[in-house]
């Protein structure tokens, strides 16, 4: 089953995520696809689709507040006693503040997955340099904005002219191996990343304080 935003962010894990199943040749069966508003307050109804159906598993794709609700009111509806799996949006201490969630992530998330941090040489040039300009250490994802802009910047230097067309068959051509801060990048034909470093990631009670813990490190 899951449970996703209803835009491009989570619907888009969605697909991404079938698709791969059904590339390694998966037969499982897709029980409920639920897509859903992240302004609500309320999602007991959403939640008893997935109670109603027992899956196997869940993919939850939500940001902190409204993933704070999912969490708590699965927690209230037994829902933890299906496996769950957590995303990017749902990882960071953000998501304890609320003791149930808290407490649901710990029993039913058996995994989540986020972008690693980066590392190597040209990630640290980057780091520093970011740090000399801004007087604070470079945040989740300012690493990927910059490679973004930067291979923007270039493909248009590259096409010669302001035309979208050009512009991106230029920035397929720059996406082979390119050295970024992000770590290496190459585009398929879709303009889409085929390479990366993601954290698999779980949540513990330490020292009775819940946290994010590494499982592993993938790469792609």
């Amino acid at each position: 089953a899951t449970m996703v935003q209803d835009n491009p962010y989570g619907v888009g894990l969605e697909g991404a995520l079938v698709d791969a199943l059904k590339a390694k040749g998966w037969t499982g069966k897709h029980v409920v696809s639920i897509h859903y508003d992240p302004a609500k307050k309320d999602y007991r109804t959403e939640l008893g689709q997935i109670r109603d159906r027992a899956p196997d598993v869940v993919l939850a794709v939500t940001y902190a507040e409204d993933g704070i609700i999912v969490f708590k009111q699965a927690l209230e509806m037994g829902l933890d006693k299906i496996a769950w799996l957590g995303c990017d949006g749902n990882y960071g201490p953000g998501m304890f503040a609320e003791p149930k969630c808290a407490e649901f992530m710990e029993k039913a998330i058996v995994a989540g997955t986020r972008a690693a941090g980066p590392s190597g040489a040209t990630y640290n040039k980057f780091a520093a340099a970011y740090k000399t300009e801004f007087k604070k250490d470079s945040s989740v994802y300012c690493d990927t904005v910059y490679d973004a802009i930067k291979l923007i910047a270039q493909a248009i230097e590259k096409a010669g002219k302001y035309d979208g067309e050009a512009i991106g068959k230029a920035l397929l051509g720059l996406g082979k191996n390119y050295d970024g801060a992000s770590g290496t990048i190459t585009f398929d034909d879709k303009g889409d990343r085929v390479s990366g470093t993601f954290e698999v990631w779980k949540v513990s009670k330490v020292d009775g304080t819940y946290k994010n813990v590494q499982v592993k490190i993938i790469s792609v």
